[in-house]
C-alpha cells in the first residue's frame, strides 16, 4: 500500500487512533461512573444533550478556524484542552456539573474531525482519498478497539484510572501531530493552484448547500442517530436489561473495532473503483436489518456478535461516504465542508439522544426500532441525492468525472495525471517540511 509511505495521512491517521482510544478509554465508564456520583437517568440524559448541542453548534467555527488558520494548530489545541478536561471529572462530586463539563468538552471536542479530515484530503489526491480514508477509520476504530477494552480492565481498578488514561492518550496524540505533521499542505492542480491560497475565504451558504454535500449531511443525520443512542443510552442498555458487565460492554465496542479496523481499507480501495453511491446505498440500506434485530435480542452476547457482523457492512460505507464528502467540498474550505458534515451529523446524534431516550421510558426495545427506520430513510434520500449529483457530474466519482472541476474539492477527474509531487503523498511547500510551531 503506498499510501503508507505518506507521512501525514499516517501522522494524522496515528494521531487519531491514540486520541479516540482515549475517548473510548471512558466511553463505556463515563455515565456508569456519572451514575455512582448520584446522577439520575435525567442528568445522564442532559450530559448526552449538554456534549452534543455545543460539539453542533462549535463545528463549523471550528472548521473555519483550521482554513484560517491552520488545520495542525487547531487540532493541537482541541487535544490539549481534551486532555485537561479528562482531570476535571475527577473531583467532581454534584452530579449536575457533570452536564456543564460535557457542555465544555464537546466545545473543544469539535476541531478534530474536521481538522483531521481535511489534513488527509490536502495530502492525498481525489483518485486515492477512499484508499487513504479507509486507512484512516482503521486507526480510528482501533482506537475504539483499544480504548473500551482498556477502559473496562482499569475501570476494574477504580474509574479514577480511565480518565487518567484518556489524558495520556491526547498528549501522545499531540505529541505525533507536532512531530510528523507539517502545518499545511501543498497539492497543485493541473492548473497548478494552490490550496492555501483561499485560506478563510469567504464561503456562502448556497455554497455550502450544494446538491453533493446535501446528500453526504442527510447521511451523517442518520448515521449520527446511533451516536445519540450511544451517549446516552447504550451502557443501560446493555446493563440494565441485557445484564452485560463494564466488560462486556467494553467487548461489544471491540466487537465493532476488529472488523473495522480490517476492513476500512479494502472498504477503502472498493470506493476508489465503484461509483460512491452504489455503495452508499447497498452496504447502508443492508444495516437496517441489524437495528432490527437489536431491539428483539435479550442476551448482551448475541448483542457482542452483531456488533461484530454490522461492522464488516459498515466498513464498506464510511470510506465511501468520506471520500465523496472530500471531493464534493469546495477547496478553499475543506474543513469548513467537513465541519458541517460533522454539525448535521451531531444535530441527528442530539435528536437521537432525546427522542430515542424518550422511547426508551416506554420501551428499552423501541430506540432500537426507531433508528433503524430512519436510518433507512437517511440512506435513501442521501444516497439518491449523491446519485443525482453524479449523474449530473457535479462531483467526481471513480465512475463519473467531474463536469466542473473549479466547484469541488474533486479538483480533476478521476483519469487525470495525479499531481506533480510524489504520489506517496509529500505535497507541501519547502518551507512548510518540519514543524513550523
Amino acid at each position: 500500500m503506498r499510501l503508507l509511505r505518506n507521512q501525514t495521512l499516517v501522522a494524522v491517521s496515528v494521531a487519531v487512533g491514540a486520541a479516540y482510544t482515549g475517548i473510548g478509554l471512558v466511553g463505556p465508564v463515563r455515565i456508569l461512573y456519572a451514575q455512582s456520583r448520584g446522577a439520575s437517568l435525567a442528568i445522564i440524559s442532559a450530559m448526552a444533550s449538554a456534549f452534543l448541542l455545543s460539539n453542533f453548534a462549535a463545528q463549523y467555527p471550528s472548521g473555519w478556524l483550521a482554513d484560517r488558520f491552520g488545520r495542525r494548530r487547531v487540532l493541537v489545541a482541541s487535544l490539549l484542552v481534551q486532555a485537561a478536561l479528562s482531570l476535571v471529572y475527577l473531583p467532581i462530586a454534584d452530579p449536575g456539573l457533570f452536564v456543564a463539563l460535557r457542555v465544555v468538552e464537546g466545545l473543544a471536542a469539535a476541531a478534530v474531525l474536521p481538522a483531521a479530515r481535511a489534513l488527509v484530503a490536502d495530502a492525498v489526491p481525489n483518485e486515492r482519498r477512499g484508499e487513504a480514508y479507509g486507512l484512516f477509520s482503521a486507526f480510528f476504530n482501533a482506537g475504539f478497539l483499544l480504548g473500551p477494552a482498556l477502559g473496562g480492565l482499569l475501570a476494574a481498578t477504580g474509574y479514577a484510572s480511565a480518565f487518567i488514561g484518556a489524558v495520556v492518550c491526547r498528549l501522545v496524540a499531540v505529541g505525533i501531530v507536532l512531530a510528523l505533521v507539517p502545518e499545511t499542505a501543498r497539492w497543485a492542480d493541473g492548473a497548478g493552484r494552490d490550496r492555501d491560497r483561499d485560506r478563510g475565504h469567504t464561503l456562502g451558504w448556497r455554497e455550502l448547500a450544494a446538491l453533493p454535500l446535501l446528500g453526504a449531511y442527510v447521511l451523517a443525520f442518520g448515521d449520527y442517530l446511533f451516536v445519540g443512542f450511544d451517549q446516552a443510552l447504550l451502557p443501560l442498555w446493555l446493563h440494565d436489561h441485557l445484564g452485560a458487565s463494564v466488560t462486556v460492554i467494553g467487548l461489544a465496542y471491540v466487537a465493532w473495532a476488529g472488523p473495522s479496523i480490517v476492513l476500512s481499507p479494502v472498504g477503502g480501495r472498493v470506493a476508489d473503483r465503484r461509483r460512491r453511491s452504489a455503495l452508499i446505498l447497498c452496504f447502508g440500506l443492508a444495516q437496517v436489518p441489524f437495528y432490527v434485530v437489536y431491539g428483539l435480542a435479550n442476551a448482551a452476547w448475541l448483542i457482542v456478535a452483531l456488533f461484530a457482523l454490522h461492522a464488516v457492512v459498515y466498513a464498506f460505507i464510511a470510506p465511501a461516504v468520506d471520500a465523496h464528502l472530500a471531493a464534493a467540498a469546495p477547496m478553499h474550505a475543506l474543513a469548513r465542508a467537513q465541519g458541517t458534515y460533522s454539525a448535521a451529523g451531531l444535530f441527528g446524534a442530539f435528536a437521537g439522544a432525546n427522542v430515542l431516550t424518550a422511547l426508551y421510558a416506554v420501551s428499552f426495545r423501541l430506540p432500537l426500532f426507531a433508528l433503524g427506520a430512519v436510518y433507512g430513510a437517511c440512506v435513501l434520500a442521501g444516497g439518491l441525492i449523491i446519485r443525482s449529483a453524479e449523474a449530473r457530474r457535479f462531483v467526481a466519482t471513480p465512475a463519473v468525472p467531474t463536469a466542473q472541476p473549479g466547484v469541488s474539492g474533486a479538483e480533476q477527474p478521476a483519469g487525470i495525471t495525479p499531481p506533480t509531487e510524489a504520489s506517496d503523498g509529500h505535497h507541501m511547500r519547502a518551507s512548510e517540511q518540519g514543524n513550523p510551531l
